[in-house]
C-alpha cells in the first residue's frame, strides 16, 4: 500500500513539473522510402514515443545531455544511435531495413529490448498470428513455437513447457505480474491467463529469474494485453471477434474497447467461451470401444472480463484494472466402470496497479511500479459436487529504477516482493496449508562497445516457506505430521552478449547460474489426486519395505548452470535464428513413476489402484537446440521451417519423464494483397528415451491450413480467416501429457473466425 501511494504521488508531482528544454525529432522510413508507421523510439530508461502514420516522431528530453536512441519496429531489423542534445529541437532521421524476423519490443525485458537485441532466445507472438493460434488454454496456443511444448491435460488445463521445464519453473505473467493460480501445483489446475485478450504473448526461452525470481528457472510467459496504458489514448478504439470450432463445437466471442481524452483513459474487455466434448479418431483408450470418437469429459466453459482506468502525461503515468475469470471445465478420466466425472469450478478475481514516472529525482531516467493482488479459488467436483476446495491468495509488488549512465553502464535496479497463502480444504487435501514469502533485490546494467553489446545482472532473493501441520492417512492409521519450514537466501548471476558482427548476422551468448528452492507441492504431497490419477508423494517422504517414512531428509535447493547460444540471420534471401543451450541443474526435483500403486502404501479400497508418483531429487542434464528458418521463394510464396529438440537426462542414469521428442514443421506461405493463405505440417517423433516406468510415444504428424482475408474499410478492418488442425484425423498422443494413454489430441477441427479492429 505504501508504494502505491508513492506511485501516485510521483505521477502527481511528474504532472505539474515544468516541460524538458530539447526535442527530438525525426522521420523513420524503410530503404524505399515509406514511412514506417507505429515505429517505437525510446531513450534508455527514460521516455517513448511511437511513430505516426507518416513515420514522424518527437519526444522531449533533458537538455545538454547524451542520450541512447533506440527504433525498433516489427519485420525491420533495429537501429541505435548515440547522440548528444543541446537545447532547442534536433532532428535525427531513421532508415530501416526489413527482417522476417520478429521484432516487436519485449515488455518482460529489464532494459525493453526488443526480440533481436535480447541475448536469450525471444518469441514474441502477436496480430493475425496470435488470433490464428488462440486455443482455449495457453499451453495449447503455444506448442507450435520453436522450444516450446504444452502439458495437454485435457481442454481446460494445459500449461507450457519450455525445454523440458514446467510447473513451478516456468513463470506465468500477465502484464509482468504473476498469474497468481494454482497451476503450478498440479497439471489439471488451469492457468488462468486468457490469450483471446492479449495484446502479444512473449515467451523467452530461458532463465528469467532475474526479474522474476524463484518461479522462473526454466523461462518465462508473458501474457500482455491493454488493460494499462503508457501512451496517451486520444480516440475510441476496440476490437470484437468471433470463433467456431467443429471438433467441440466450440463457441467463442471476445471484444475489447478503448477510449481516452489524450490524458484519462478506459479500457473494458471480455471473452466468453463453451465448447462439448471434443472429437477423435479412434478409441480415447486403446482397449475401451466404448470411448471410440469422443473423449468423455472433456467439455469447456469459460467467462473472462476486465476493466480499467488510467492517467497518462509527459512525465508519467499510472493504472488500476480488474478482472474476473469464471470457469469450469472436465477432466479425462481413465474409462473405469462407475468413476465419477471430475470437474473443475474456478474462480479468479485480480487486480493490477501499474505506474511509472520520468526523471523522478537526480541519477534516475525513471521509476515504475507494479504491484498486484490476487483471490483465486476452485473445487474439484464428483458429478457435480465439490469435496476439495482450493485457494490461492497473493501479492506481489516490483519497484524499478532506471539509472542514468553510471560511467558506460546503463540499465535498472530494484526491488521484488511476494506473499502466497496456500490452503486446501476438503477429502484431497494433499499438501499442508502454507504461506510462502519472498523478498529480493535486482540489478542489470548494460553496455555499448563497437558492436558489442553487453549485460550484467544479479539478484538475491530471500524465500521462506512456512506449512501447517496436516493429517496423513497411512497404513498404520492416521498420524499427525508437521512439515519442515525452508528458508533460503537465492542468488542469480548472468551475463550476456551480443555481437553485431555483420550487417546481416548478431551472435549471442548468455550465460546464467541461478539457485531455485523448492515449493509446498515439491516436498509436502500426499495422498490420492482423482483428478490426476495418481496417488502423490513429496520429496520429504520416503518407501522402505512397503512403508511411508515421514520427514526423509532435508531438500536442498537447486542449482542450475545454463549456457545459452543463439546465431540470427537478419536480412538476405532467407532470414533465421538457431540456438542451442545446455543447462545442468543439481538437485532437479522431479515427479517420477514409482510403479507401485497405492494399495502397496496405504489402507483404502478406492485408491488402491492408482499409482504412485513421488518428487525425487538427482542432478540432471538438458540439452536443447531450435532452429527457424524463412525463405522467400517468389513474390507470392514463402516457406518457414522450424525445429527443436530437448534431451533430458539424469546424471547419474535414466532419463527425466515427459520429455517432448524430436519435432520438425514446415509450413508453405501465400501472400496476394488482402490474401494470406498457408498449408503445413507438424512432425513428432517416437519418444525412446523414457524415465523408469514411463511407456514409450509412437510419433504423428499434424497437417494444419489457414486462409484468412482482410477487408479494409473507412472506420476499421475486418479479418476473416478459415483455419484447419489435424486435417489427415490423425491420432496423436504427446508425450508431455499424463493423460496420453486415455487422452489424445483432438482429432480434425475447421475454425470460423471473424475479427474487426476500429
Amino acid at each position: 500500500m505504501k508504494l502505491a501511494v508513492l506511485c501516485v504521488a510521483l505521477a502527481s508531482a511528474g504532472v505539474s513539473s515544468g516541460a524538458f528544454a530539447a526535442q527530438l525529432q525525426g522521420k523513420i522510413t524503410d530503404t524505399q522510402g515509406n514511412p514506417v508507421a507505429g515505429a517505437r523510439v525510446s531513450v534508455d530508461g527514460g521516455h517513448q514515443v511511437n511513430a505516426d502514420n507518416q513515420g514522424h516522431y518527437q519526444l522531449t528530453v533533458a537538455d545538454n545531455s547524451h542520450v541512447h536512441l533506440h527504433v525498433s519496429s516489427n519485420q525491420f531489423k533495429h537501429s541505435e544511435v548515440d547522440l548528444q542534445v543541446g537545447s532547442g529541437t534536433l532532428t535525427q532521421d531513421f532508415t530501416l531495413s526489413a527482417s522476417q524476423i520478429e521484432n516487436i519490443v519485449v515488455t518482460a525485458s529489464p532494459l525493453g529490448r526488443s526480440a533481436l537485441e535480447s541475448s536469450t532466445p525471444v518469441t514474441v507472438l502477436s496480430d493475425d498470428q496470435l488470433k490464428l493460434n488462440t486455443e482455449p488454454t495457453l499451453g495449447d496456443t503455444l506448442d507450435k513455437l520453436p522450444g516450446v511444448q504444452a502439458s495437454h491435460f485435457g481442454a481446460g488445463a494445459s500449461r507450457p513447457i519450455i525445454r523440458g521445464m514446467d510447473g513451478p519453473r516456468v513463470k506465468v505473467l500477465e502484464n509482468g505480474l504473476s498469474v497468481g493460480d494454482a497451476s503450478t501445483v498440479s497439471a489439471d489446475h488451469a492457468v488462468t491467463a486468457e490469450a483471446a485478450a492479449a495484446q502479444q504473448i512473449e515467451i523467452l526461452r530461458g532463465p528469467g529469474t532475474l526479474l522474476y525470481g524463484n518461479g522462473a528457472i526454466g523461462g518465462v510467459v508473458n501474457v500482455v494485453d491493454k488493460r494499462s496504458q503508457e501512451q496517451a489514448v486520444e480516440r475510441f478504439n476496440g476490437n470484437v471477434g468471433a470463433r467456431y470450432d467443429s471438433g467441440n463445437d466450440g463457441k467463442t466471442l471476445n471484444a475489447d474497447l478503448n477510449g481516452g481524452n489524450g490524458q484519462f483513459n478506459w479500457h473494458v474487455d471480455g471473452t466468453r467461451r463453451r465448447t462439448n466434448d471434443y472429437d477423435i479418431p479412434g478409441n480415447a483408450i486403446a482397449a475401451d470401444a466404448s470411448s471410440h470418437g469422443t473423449v468423455a469429459n472433456s467439455q469447456l466453459e469459460l467467462d473472462e472480463y476486465a476493466a480499467s482506468v488510467g492517467y497518462t502525461a509527459d512525465k508519467g503515468f499510472i493504472s488500476v484494472s480488474g478482472a474476473r475469470t469464471e470457469s469450469n471445465y472436465g477432466i479425462p478420466g481413465r474409462g473405469e466402470p462407475d468413476a465419477p466425472d471430475i470437474t473443475i469450478d474456478l474462480k479468479k478475481t485480480a487486480w493490477q496497479l501499474h505506474g511509472g514516472l520520468l526523471d523522478p529525482f537526480a541519477g534516475f531516467s525513471r521509476i515504475r511500479l507494479d504491484a498486484g493482488y490476487t483471490d483465486y479459488q476452485h473445487g474439484e467436483q464428483e458429478n457435480g459436487d465439490a469435496d476439495t476446495f482450493f485457494y490461492n491468495k497473493q501479492k506481489e509488488a516490483r519497484l524499478t529504477l532506471n539509472n542514468n549512465p553510471w560511467g558506460e553502464w546503463q540499465g535498472a535496479l530494484g526491488l521484488h516482493a511476494s506473499y502466497r497463502d496456500f490452503s486446501v480444504d476438503g477429502e484431497e487435501q494433499l499438501t499442508p496449508n502454507s504461506t510462502t514469502k519472498t523478498l529480493a533485490a535486482f540489478i542489470v546494467q548494460e553496455r555499448k562497445i563497437n558492436d558489442f553489446r553487453i549485460e550484467l545482472g544479479a539478484r538475491v532473493e530471500d524465500y521462506r516457506l512456512s506449512p501447517d501441520a496436516m493429517a496423513l492417512e497411512t497404513r498404520a492409521g492416521e498420524t499427525e505430521y508437521q512439515p519442515q519450514e525452508v528458508s533460503d537466501v537465492n542468488t542469480t548471476l548472468s551475463a550476456g552478449l551480443v555481437w553485431d558482427f555483420h550487417p546481416a548476422y548478431n551472435l549471442s551468448v548468455a550465460l546464467t547460474r541461478a539457485e531455485r528452492s523448492a515449493t509446498a507441492e515439491e516436498l509436502y504431497s500426499y495422498g490420492p489426486h482423482d483428478a490426476t490419477q495418481s496417488f502423490e508423494l513429496g520429496s520429504e517422504f520416503r518407501i522402505e519395505n512397503g512403508q511411508i517414512v515421514v520427514n526423509a531428509g532435508d531438500a536442498d535447493k537447486e542449482i542450475a548452470n545454463n549456457i545459452d547460444v543463439t546465431l540470427r540471420k537478419l536480412e538476405g534471401s532467407w532470414t533465421g535464428a538457431l540456438s542451442m543451450a545446455y543447462n545442468r541443474v543439481n538437485n532437479f526435483f522431479y515427479e517420477a513413476n514409482t510403479g507401485m500403486v497405492a494399495a502397496d502404501l496405504i489402507n483404502g479400497d478406492e485408491e488402491g489402484d492408482l499409482p504412485v508418483y513421488q518428487y525425487a531429487q538427482a542432478d540432471a542434464e538438458l540439452y536443447s537446440v531450435e532452429a527457424q528458418a524463412n525463405i522467400p521463394l517468389t513474390e507470392l510464396l514463402s516457406l518457414d521451417l522450424f525445429s527443436d529438440y530437448t534431451r533430458g537426462k539424469l546424471v547419474d542414469g535414466g532419463n527425466l519423464p515427459r520429455i517432448s521428442p524430436l519435432r520438425f514443421g514446415s509450413t508453405l506461405n501465400f501472400d496476394r494483397d488482402q490474401w494470406h493463405a498457408d498449408v503445413g505440417m507438424i512432425a513428432y517423433s517416437r519418444q525412446k528415451d523414457v524415465a523408469a516406468n514411463e511407456t514409450e510415444s509412437t510419433g504423428y504428424a499434424l497437417v494444419n491450413a489457414a486462409i484468412t482475408y482482410r477487408l479494409f474499410t473507412d472506420n476499421g478492418d475486418m479479418l476473416v480467416y478459415l483455419k484447419g488442425n489435424n486435417l489427415t484425423n490423425q491420432q496423436a498422443r504427446p508425450h508431455t501429457s499424463l493423460l496420453k494413454d486415455y487422452a489424445p489430441l483432438m482429432g480434425r477441427n475447421i475454425m470460423l473466425g471473424v475479427n474487426y479492429t476500429f
